[in-house]
């Protein structure tokens, strides 16, 4: 568990989209934050003790579809721009903007934004920077890959994480790899690096939450 302090939040319980007017032309919609015992989520049924963070995103799509895991799987979504989309972009609401309310917490200005507001958590709450890059040397299903409190950091579809995240990532919760056959592909889909990493990171922090079966729900109608 991690409390995540912010100035920004709000106690209000309602989530409402916030367009924001930048110097630019880029409309950028987030969901307004609040506090849930003192930690800054989208919506009070998200978790606390893992976190997934987009740096530089520069497709809709694969935006969207992140957005849905995260609503799936409950874990908080940050993105760190400069973003190469507007987020009320048609694709991405086609994709999964549907749950954007109760997904998204923050969206940071850049990179250097978003690690200046994970440095002012209380140190005991802030939990390790985790990034996932093809240059990685640990395996993403190492045993003690994950602890919680963790944020897992993926980097943008063209140019991957900057080179400081690399080094913050270094010395705290160290760089994963997904392996792939680089013969025939030079990476994965960043919704599918993300895919695996949420399930994997999951499946070692809460891993008695991730084995629980439940009622088979016949889905052609029902067995004879």
């Amino acid at each position: 568990m991690r409390g995540l302090a912010t100035s920004q939040a709000t106690s209000s319980t309602t989530l409402f989209f916030r367009r924001l007017n930048k110097p630019t032309s880029t409309r950028i919609i987030m969901a307004s934050a609040q506090q849930v015992r003192g930690i800054e989520l989208a919506s009070s049924s998200q978790r606390t003790d893992l976190t997934v963070v987009l740096v530089c995103p520069q497709i809709p799509g694969n935006t969207g579809t992140i957005a849905r895991t995260c609503a799936a799987t409950q874990v908080p979504l940050h993105l760190v721009g400069p973003l190469g989309f507007e987020l009320d972009d048609t694709r991405l609401k086609r994709a999964g903007l549907d749950y954007w309310q109760s997904v998204c917490v923050k969206v940071h200005e850049s990179y250097e934004a978003f690690y200046r507001y994970w440095k002012e958590i209380e140190e005991s709450k802030r939990g390790r920077l985790v990034a996932f890059s093809k240059f990685g040397g640990k395996s993403h299903c190492a045993k003690g890959a994950y602890k919680p409190g963790d944020w897992l950091l993926f980097g943008s579809e063209v140019d991957g994480l900057p080179e400081n995240a690399h080094k913050h990532c270094e010395v705290t919760g160290g760089i994963r790899r997904i392996p792939i056959d680089e013969e025939h592909v030079r990476s994965l889909n960043l919704s599918v690096s993300v895919g695996v990493g949420v399930y994997e990171a999951l499946r070692q922090i809460d891993e008695k939450g991730m084995e629980v079966d439940v009622e088979y729900r016949p889905q052609y109608g029902k067995e004879d």
